[in-house]
């Protein structure tokens, strides 16, 4: 009876391990174009939402984020006012996995949480931060904001809405966007077309060349004025000239190019 219960335990612990292992490593072969929308007036920034097939894009000057499905736009969040969805100078926004949108207001220094749809969902209000430009997620319990005032950027937490550490203060001088996941945390600028790589935890990893994103495999993607590349594999496309900021969701990359948002998918080789 004993051995039984002795196997029995080994199987479920087997069995656990085997529930939270992590997928297999996965290489990037090409990236594939099936997408390209046109709005009327220049883009900002821009990111796309598979399973809801949402486009959000915030215009460069307006301060709005339009909300863009099945070839139409469903909504738009935004413009000076004292409505919920206003803001006094919205500044930038980040995207979770669940497609909810987090909308900085720069002046109020508050985030702003809504749904696919628009509705706002919640605020968040930041202390002790000066001057809060730029917004990324990390692994959907932080959110890490970039002070321009004090060059630092500042990890919170979602749940309890507190700040939990800073970095950066003297790697960073100037940030176009600002890009987390579960693991890195990185920190683009486009005057000296440089992205600087931290860990999760704050700690400084290196300078890249180009914008640098990460896919649900760690596999480092970069993108500059001359190519899309995949930096762990051969994958490398071609860009026309005036690209600009670039994000990713899911196996999707998102680039502006002017009034456009392109959509490219990543297409892995297979696992041997």
């Amino acid at each position: 009876m004993k051995n039984i219960i002795l196997i029995t335990f080994a199987v479920l612990i087997l069995v656990g391990c085997a529930g939270t292992r992590k997928p297999a490593p996965m290489e990037i072969s090409t990236f594939t174009l099936f997408d390209t929308v046109s709005f009327d007036k220049d883009i900002f920034k821009a990111t796309y939402h598979p399973g809801t097939k949402t486009i959000f894009a915030m215009y460069h000057n307006s301060q709005e984020i339009l909300f863009w499905r099945n070839g139409r736009q469903i909504n738009a969040i935004g413009g000076m006012g004292n409505q919920p969805t206003n803001f006094l100078n919205l500044s930038d926004f980040a995207m979770a996995n669940d497609s909810h949108i987090y909308a900085l207001d720069s002046a109020a220094k508050v985030i702003k949480k809504f749904n696919a749809d628009g509705k706002l969902l919640g605020t968040m209000e930041l202390g002790y931060v000066q001057q809060p430009t730029k917004i990324a997620l990390g692994n959907q319990q932080n959110i890490f904001v970039y002070d321009s005032a004090s060059g630092e950027i500042i990890a919170f937490d979602l749940l309890d809405k507190q700040e939990l550490y800073r970095f950066g203060k003297f790697d960073l001088n100037k940030v176009d966007i600002l890009y987390a996941n579960r693991d890195y945390v990185v920190a683009f600028d486009s005057v000296k077309g440089q992205s600087s790589l931290f860990s999760a935890l704050g700690q400084f990893v290196s300078h890249d060349s180009g914008q640098l994103v990460y896919d649900a495999y760690n596999n480092a993607i970069s993108l500059s004025s001359d190519a899309l590349v995949s930096k762990m594999s051969a994958a490398w496309l071609p860009m026309t000239p005036g690209v600009g900021l670039m994000t990713i969701s899911g196996d999707v990359v998102s680039i502006v190019v002017g009034n456009q948002v392109r959509l490219l998918k990543l297409d892995y080789a297979p696992v041997l």
